[in-house]
């Protein structure tokens, strides 16, 4: 056997993953017992022992999590971000907080940039582009540190994982329980369909309202970045169409649908009678505005409690098979809507 015969050169001879080498290794019953057979062989047959001090070393770390969310002022990554911390102070962790501005080239930057500082792994907050140039990076990443997805979902890598809301289900049945009671004829929707959940939140918008013969179309649908400003000019355009009353508006962010909100009501539309508000997130401005905000509460804290948990277990060794968690969500109607 030549002297540099490696955990790697096992798992490709035996055609398995490096997890499942280790699994095999350490002793674990998630292994079939023919796959257990055919990489004890191998061992045998390579003379291959596992190399104690440097499992060791794998378990050495600067407990530092680079937590990475897309934009600072944003209200939805506030309790995401508290929640990671108060998780990772009880385990005596610290993070590194990285601003990303929806930019994936100065993500890339960054993720370069905490790999050299020797951080343990990623927590990435946030909604994903439809066309992620990163992805395939972060696969690589996660075969070396762990990588959390905390609102998004990544496929593929060793110790990759999603923690994250079902948006698509939680936006029908948002819209099939305020739409079904039959006031509102015409559903429209606000956001900026270069992120996946804005895709996702659409899809859901086009099932109920087939399902509920409410009309959508092309003219259904108001590009708008996540922000109040945004939201505000979306609803100033909104407004120029002369839009079909009574109308549900449907915001894919808390942001977005305050603007609207308030910019609505500022112009004389009536809120509930000539449109209802949906928001998403249930970001702390929701109770805080008048009329009160309905939307969907993604129960963020939780989000990021369940990502720093998950990032603490993978580097301490637990390799787990499912990599996509679903947190619960709750729609919590206000005076937004009917």
């Amino acid at each position: 056997m030549p002297e540099n015969y490696t955990i790697y050169d096992l798992a490709r001879d035996c055609g398995v993953s490096v997890a499942t080498i280790s699994r095999v290794i350490n002793g674990s019953d998630a292994v079939s017992s023919k796959t257990r057979e055919k990489v004890q062989q191998t061992m045998k047959a390579h003379n291959y022992t596992p190399n104690v001090f440097a499992r060791g070393m794998n378990k050495m770390s600067t407990k530092i999590i680079a937590v990475f969310i897309s934009d600072i002022a944003n209200p939805f990554f506030a309790d995401i971000v508290k929640g990671i911390e108060e998780t990772c102070r009880r385990y005596e962790y610290r993070i590194i907080l990285s601003i990303t501005n929806n930019d994936m080239a100065q993500e890339k930057k960054e993720l370069e940039l905490m790999m050299q500082k020797q951080v343990d792994g990623f927590i990435i907050c946030g909604s994903r582009p439809v066309a992620d140039t990163n992805a395939e990076y972060l696969r690589e990443i996660s075969n070396k540190h762990p990588v959390i997805m905390v609102n998004s979902r990544i496929d593929g890598g060793e110790k990759l994982y999603s923690v994250l809301v079902d948006e698509k289900t939680a936006s029908e049945n948002a819209l099939e329980t305020i739409l079904s009671k039959g006031h509102y004829k015409r559903l429209y929707v606000f956001g900026d369909t270069v992120w996946q959940t804005t895709k996702d939140k659409i899809e859901a918008a086009e099932k109920v309202c087939k399902k509920l013969s409410v009309p959508f179309d092309s003219d259904s649908l108001f590009q708008c970045p996540h922000t109040l400003e945004a939201g505000y000019e979306g609803a100033v355009r909104f407004l120029k169409q002369k839009p079909v009353t009574p109308c549900l508006v449907f915001c894919v962010s808390d942001q977005i649908a305050v603007g609207v909100l308030k910019t609505l009501g500022k112009f004389g539309m009536k809120t509930g009678e000539d449109f209802g508000v949906l928001g998403f997130s249930n970001i702390s401005l929701c109770q805080l505005v008048t009329p009160s905000l309905t939307t969907v509460n993604q129960y963020m804290k939780n989000l990021g409690e369940q990502a720093a948990n998950l990032f603490i277990s993978s580097q301490n060794g637990i390799i787990l098979d499912e990599k996509v968690f679903y947190s619960d969500y709750e729609l919590i109607e206000r005076e937004s809507t009917v």
